[in-house]
């Protein structure tokens, strides 16, 4: 029986121009496809205290995780990524990093859950509510730039980059030879390129295969305030992500052989990370590499006017 004393929310749809920003014309083929991307995320416990003021008038709260002690953190993460896009007359290839803070919006409460960070990073939050907000974004793509801040309102720069990364087609070493597993990655400090951002050196080869588990916690609801009002997006990534958390006594202490330096200058992001790296080890790793499309080997020869020659050269 319904009670009459209570009054019910009427069902209504409204203007889409009430619900999304409107994208400029240049942008209007959303969704954008990416045709490859190759990604490493790393994640760092923060203060959480500390991180609310990054939260302020953007309508999120700061997610909160708790540690091995049962303390409250808030999570931070950097997301390197490399990517591609095919378009109708041209390429498209990008590198970008976010420096992102895990929040959550504060309309869904009390529809959050409460999750642990190995939940989370497992996909386990099905409401995916939980997200990243972006704090600070660096590319070095002019036209990445433009869409990032047109059409979704990140705080989003022109940047460089130096990084050696994973690749396939990097050359292998050692007998029998084995592909690298080490990641060094550098932003330049667009106001002074004599100094960085930060400086992050990481290898992942000293983890084990059993402390990697296959995982996909997508979509991911990403934030960024730049347009006036918080704009929510989902990232859905097609594809299985390797995952190591770095929270037990093994995992600490290669952790702690992962390096990252920041910056002394006064650059926005640079700043912004000196105030929310409170502990600069990391808790967990992800990494994602879409498949490549094709491939080609090495030839051989077929001799075949002269007859087969198979004699040593």
């Amino acid at each position: 029986m319904t009670d009459d004393s209570q009054t019910e929310k009427p069902c209504k749809q409204i203007n889409i121009a009430g619900v999304m920003p409107k994208l400029p014309k240049e942008f209007d083929t959303f969704p954008f496809f990416y045709a490859s991307l190759q990604c490493q995320w790393m994640y760092w416990y923060t203060d959480p205290d500390v991180a609310e003021a990054f939260v302020k008038d953007t309508g999120l709260c700061v997610a909160r995780f708790p540690d091995g002690k049962g303390n409250d953190k808030a999570v931070i993460l950097l997301n390197f990524q490399r990517y591609t896009a095919h378009y109708d007359n041209s390429l498209g290839f990008v590198n970008e990093v976010e420096f992102n803070l895990l929040a959550y919006p504060q309309n869904r409460v009390p529809g959050v859950p409460q999750v642990s960070l190995w939940e989370y990073l497992h996909g386990r939050d099905q409401t995916k509510t939980i997200g990243h907000l972006r704090v600070h974004v660096a590319a070095d793509n002019a036209m990445a730039v433009k869409a990032g801040r047109e059409a979704f309102g990140e705080p989003k720069f022109l940047g460089h980059f130096n990084y050696k990364v994973p690749a396939l087609n990097a050359k292998m070493k050692g007998e029998p030879p084995r592909q690298s597993k080490k990641w060094w990655i550098q932003l330049v400090n667009p106001d002074d390129p004599e100094t960085i951002v930060y400086d992050l050196s990481a290898d992942f080869g000293l983890l084990t295969g059993d402390q990697w588990a296959i995982t996909n916690c997508t979509p991911i609801p990403e934030f960024a305030a730049g347009l006036g009002r918080t704009v929510w997006t989902r990232w859905t990534i097609s594809g299985l992500f390797e995952t190591a958390l770095l929270t037990d006594e093994a995992g600490q202490e290669i952790a702690k052989t992962f390096e990252l330096k920041l910056g002394e200058n006064d650059f926005p992001m640079t700043r912004d990370m000196r105030t929310l790296f409170t502990d600069m080890t990391p808790v967990a790793i992800q990494v994602f590499e879409s498949p490549p499309a094709c491939f080609e080997p090495r030839g051989f020869y077929v001799d075949a006017i002269d007859g087969d020659r198979h004699d040593t050269v």
